[in-house]
Formats: C-alpha cells, structure tokens, sequence
C-alpha cells in the first residue's frame, strides 16, 4: 500500500476532490455514491449535465454491485479487463445525480494499475476515474501542466494532490459501449479494439501496446509460455515477439531468427525467451536436428512464427504441456493490421 493512502480515503470520505495518477493520464477522483462530491467534481470539470462520469471498481464482482453486468458483457470484462479501456454498461442508478449518463449507463474501468485498484480496495467502493483537464481541454501528465490551466477558484477545489511525477506519454482509455446490440468505439485510446479479442494495429507502436497487453492476460503457472503467431507475411509478427521478449526484460537487441530458425535470449522475469522462426523449415527432420521440443522448458517464454509448418504431433504435445496463446496477423493495408488472440 502506498504511504497516502490513508489520507486519500479520508478526503474521499469526506467528500473531498483528489488529483490523482492512473495508467493513463491524472485523474479525478471523488466518491461516486456522494452527491456533494459529485456536484464538486462536475463544478470543477465545467461538465455538461447528463454526460456520465467513469468509474473505477477493483473487480467484476465490484462492478456487478453497480451495474447490470450480462453474459456478454461479462465476457467483454474478462477479455479486456485489467486494462486501459472504459466499458459502458448499463447502471444500477445507485451512484450519485451526474455518474451516470441520461440514458441510465455507466462508465467502467478497472485499470492494471496497482495505485488505482488498492486504493478502490482500501476505500470499499468505487471512486471516480475522469481525467483532471477542463472539459473539451487536453490532458495532463504532470501536476504543473494541469496547475497551469487552472484558475485560483478551480485550484481551491482541490482538497488533495497526489503527485507521482511525469507519467509516460499514454492516450486516455478506449471506450467501448457495450450497452448496445453492437459494441461501439466511443472513443481511441492507444489500444483499439474492433471486436472481443479483435483488435486493431495501426503502426509497429500500436503491436507492441497489444502485445505487452495481450501478456498481461496471463495467469502463469509452472509451464512453459508458448506464443503461437500465425498469419501473413509482414504482418507484424517479429514486432509482435521483440515487444514480449523486451517486456520480459531481455537486454540485447532482438533480431528476427530467420536464417537460423532459433534464437536464444536471457530474460529479467524469466530464464529465457525464446524467438523461433520456422518458416525455412520444410522435413521433419530439420525439427528432430535443433531438439525442438526440448527447448520449452518452465521459465521459458517462447514466441514461434509460422506454426502452421509444425507437424501436428509436434503441435498436440505443445499444446498439453504448455500455456499457449494463438495469435493470428491479418495485413489490411500498409499501416493497418488486424490481430486476434486466444487462449
């Protein structure tokens, strides 16, 4: 737990406005179920009536006490959540006048982001999770950026600053209206999504977002991690694999294995990570050669380009001794990808 949590609660609990760091940008938060805090929060934005307000919760469970959550959506949650997106769904109208839109939905984020989910935990309900620019202003990633902005009469609003620096340059959450028939982008965040675990890649920067994301999803156990990457070529699996191998914390440079099928890495998280690229590879012999099963072993995370060129015994004894993630690459344009995962 961070030192100021204490003190955060009791300023929320008091009805009081806090500026606060998320995973994206600073944020505002009050207690979502007070009506006075509310009232403040919307004085301080210059927020138009009937616009809801997100929320942040620390788990489905949470979110299901103050929405309605069905099978779809519950779906949506566990695809995307934790993660930096905002999902509309209809509400429970137990929050305050303000939290929820006209139409009766609410805004909900459950970020991967300790600071953000600990204080939730710590306070036992929601807070509210809405950038801390004006409204129809930029956002900020610093507390003198924000400050700037600021008139005297807004500044005397805030009763608490939590400052934790600069943070990385990230866009606001997507926000996915899920309330529908039809899931809808309300808005592009730095990871877009087209459908479930459809998404869409639209520069190498893009890839790499998706892959540390789709990483993330993770529950690891004691076995080897497999990324099996399928698809067209140049469609951004190399990009995909060094974003893993960098996130794991390889040092070296991370070159696509080409012409040697296999390249080996030591990791920070892990013993190793491993790159192949099989699509040279033609007998199965070749596979008996380099030992190919014996490479994944626990504490190994391994990213394999072009698969499909596996025999499919190969592939069955992958697939039940090893965590595997099917991710498949679709090229649309020269710019453009579309990369879908399972597990």
């Amino acid at each position: 737990m961070f030192k100021e949590y204490s003190n955060i609660v009791k300023v929320l609990k008091s009805g009081g406005l806090v500026v606060f760091p998320s995973d994206s940008v600073y944020g505002l938060a009050v207690d979502p179920l007070n009506p006075k805090a509310v009232a403040k929060l919307i004085a301080f934005k210059d927020r138009w009536p009937g616009k809801a307000i997100s929320v942040a919760v620390n788990s489905l469970d949470m979110a299901k006490k103050y929405a309605k959550i069905d099978t779809k959506a519950e779906n949506i949650f566990k695809t995307l959540l934790p993660g930096p997106f905002t999902v509309i769904v209809p509400g429970l109208h137990l929050f305050a006048p303000g939290i929820e839109a006209e139409n009766g939905t609410i805004g909900l984020r459950l970020p991967k982001y300790q600071f953000i989910t600990d204080l939730v935990t710590e306070l036992g309900s929601p807070i509210t999770a809405t950038s801390a620019n004006l409204s129809g202003k930029t956002p900020h990633y610093s507390i003198p950026s924000l400050l700037k902005t600021l008139s005297a009469k807004k500044q005397a609003l805030i009763d608490l600053i939590v400052d934790h620096g600069q943070l990385p340059k990230n866009q606001p959450s997507t926000v996915i209206d899920i309330s529908q028939p039809e899931p809808q982008i309300l808005r592009a965040g730095d990871i877009l999504v087209e459908a479930g675990t459809k998404f869409v890649s639209q520069s190498e920067a893009d890839t790499r977002r998706l892959a540390q994301f789709i990483f993330q999803k993770i529950t690891p156990d004691h076995r080897p991690i497999v990324f099996l990457l399928t698809g067209d070529l140049g469609g951004g699996k190399t990009v995909f694999s060094q974003s893993i191998g960098k996130y794991l914390g390889v040092k070296d440079q991370i070159t696509s294995p080409t012409f040697v099928i296999l390249n080996q890495y030591p990791a920070t998280l892990v013993k190793q990570f491993l790159h192949f690229d099989l699509y040279r590879l033609s007998a199965g012999y070749e596979f008996d050669e380099i030992k190919f099963l014996d490479h994944f072993q626990p504490q190994t995370v391994s990213c394999i380009e072009w698969p499909e060129i596996m025999n499919p015994q190969d592939l069955q004894t992958i697939r039940q001794t090893c965590q595997v993630i099917s991710v498949s690459f679709t090229y649309l344009s020269q710019n453009k990808r579309l990369i879908e995962y399972s597990f």
